[in-house]
């Protein structure tokens, strides 16, 4: 596993924590649309740390040539 940059590692601990926010909610017994906001954007802030930077970015319709 590469090593994660210090942006990396904080938007992961804020997504863990409006997660674990999200889960409490669920079984302290908060409103549906009190509770998933928080577990949503803790879930999407963890998956957005994992995307690649801007610049290695990868083309999928990107013609490629051939190599001789």
């Amino acid at each position: 596993m590469k090593k994660l940059r210090t942006s990396q590692i904080v938007i992961i601990a804020v997504g863990i924590i409006g997660g674990l926010i999200g889960i409490f909610g669920k079984f302290d017994g908060w409103d549906y649309n009190t509770y998933f906001p928080f577990f949503y954007s803790g879930m999407t802030m963890v998956w957005i740390s994992f995307l690649p930077n801007k610049g290695c970015c990868c083309n999928l319709f990107k013609r490629k040539t051939a190599q001789n």
